[in-house]
């Protein structure tokens, strides 16, 4: 018979945060759109990573994506959700992963600890970014999330749970000619 208390303790993971560090000991977190499977490459919040000095760093996030075309004169949007924050910041960059100031920043933001308790109680942020397309290109794109903040007492809980990431291009016209009403049945031939 199973011991349910036994049961219970494999899912108290007190410290999982600190896996980073052994999951990315040099080199941060790159997920590949298309390639990459979010079940075993992405980890589940971008926190500090602990040094072997027993300190913290920040570290930058890299998605990588591939877009056949770019209409130049257009502007992108980036939704980002972020389930939680804890006294951290999200700077946003395009393909340029020292661009200085970077496109977007959220400040620093969040007092949750839903990291540490592995909560459901975290504040909810909502961001819509736009993107002008000259920061993109034909071909291979990065999107640069970065968390820098890592110099207080406490540094190992600093981090960001992100809920979704979602780029938006902009509209290729404003004709309807092609696209299905929403309340269309599927397979519904088009004029």
């Amino acid at each position: 018979m199973l011991d349910p208390f036994k049961e219970i303790a494999r899912f108290r993971q007190y410290g999982l945060w600190e896996r980073y560090a052994d999951l990315y000991p040099d080199q941060d977190l790159i997920y590949t759109i298309g390639t990459s499977d979010y079940a075993k490459d992405w980890f589940f919040a971008q926190v500090t990573r602990k040094k072997d000095d027993d300190t913290y760093e920040g570290n930058t996030w890299q998605i990588k994506f591939h877009l056949d075309n770019v209409n130049q004169s257009g502007t992108f949007k980036l939704q980002i959700s972020l389930a939680t924050a804890n006294i951290a910041e999200l700077q946003i960059r395009i393909n340029d992963p020292k661009a200085d100031p970077p496109l977007f920043t959220t400040g620093v933001i969040g007092k949750d600890n839903t990291i540490l308790r592995h909560g459901i109680h975290g504040f909810y942020w909502l961001y819509s970014i736009d993107i002008p397309a000259t920061l993109l290109v034909e071909g291979n794109n990065t999107l640069f999330l970065t968390q820098p903040i890592s110099n207080s007492p406490l540094a190992a809980f600093h981090g960001l749970m992100y809920d979704y990431i979602r780029l938006e291009g902009p509209p290729s016209s404003t004709s309807t000619r092609g696209v299905k009403p929403a309340n269309m049945a599927p397979n519904t031939p088009l004029d």
